[in-house]
């Protein structure tokens, strides 16, 4: 907090009136604390100001009337800081509670994983423009490629794709864990669109801080509610 020294030497003069408003209105610009803190200073300099200003320059009204605006605007900035804070908690609350419904649901979310069960496996691409092909590499858990799906023109947006677990020669693949890679033709332009995967929701966590929900996968890991891009 910037401070007035009661200095006899120092008040003296309009040039002195002139450097005291300038301190109070430097000192309540830089000030980072609470919209109190803030009002008590400025109270504090504004005493000081009376009481040391010269007498044939008194502090002008128009001069005490804009240090009051600012008072006031920063006072109505602290409350509605604390007024949106409430509300985004309340909206997490309730986005969470809504989000208890995708429990027990697969959902689409970002990732290249493939999981093939009784040959067959769903995934997706998301695509910020309409391709005029796209191409999906399927990879085995060694990391080599077992098929090429060569697909046509796809629309903007999330595009669900499956595959049907046989490799290039269509021979049955094993059921297990795989990994695509995806490649489009956006605009005469070849993109690497994101991926989508398929995964199960097994629960959700509270949102903490800024945080939106936070839904829990079978796939041991977490994304926000934000992120889905389908519900199965």
């Amino acid at each position: 907090m910037t401070s007035i020294q009661n200095n006899s030497n120092a008040v003296k003069g309009s040039s002195t009136a002139s450097g005291n408003t300038n301190t109070a209105s430097a000192a309540l610009t830089a000030s980072a604390g609470s919209a109190k803190q803030i009002q008590d200073q400025f109270m504090t300099m504004l005493v000081a100001q009376m009481k040391y200003q010269d007498p044939t320059d008194p502090m002008k009204s128009s001069e005490m009337t804009s240090q009051m605006a600012q008072i006031s605007t920063v006072d109505g900035i602290n409350k509605l800081n604390t007024s949106m804070t409430s509300l985004l908690s309340q909206m997490q609350s309730s986005q969470a509670y809504e989000a208890t419904n995708l429990v027990g649901r697969n959902v689409l979310v970002p990732g290249n994983n493939l999981n093939l069960v009784k040959g067959q496996a769903a995934f997706g691409a998301q695509l910020d423009a309409p391709a005029s092909s796209l191409k999906v590499n399927i990879l085995n858990g060694a990391g080599q490629s077992v098929d090429v799906l060569i697909l046509g023109p796809q629309p903007a947006g999330t595009v669900p794709l499956a595959w049907d677990g046989k490799d290039v020669n269509g021979n049955q693949l094993p059921d297990g864990k795989y990994k695509f890679q995806l490649a489009a033709n956006v605009a005469g332009k070849n993109v690497n669109p994101a991926g989508l995967t398929v995964a199960g929701v097994t629960g959700i966590l509270n949102p903490t801080g800024s945080a939106g929900a936070q839904i829990m996968l079978d796939n041991n890991t977490t994304t926000s509610i934000s992120n889905v891009a389908q519900i199965r």
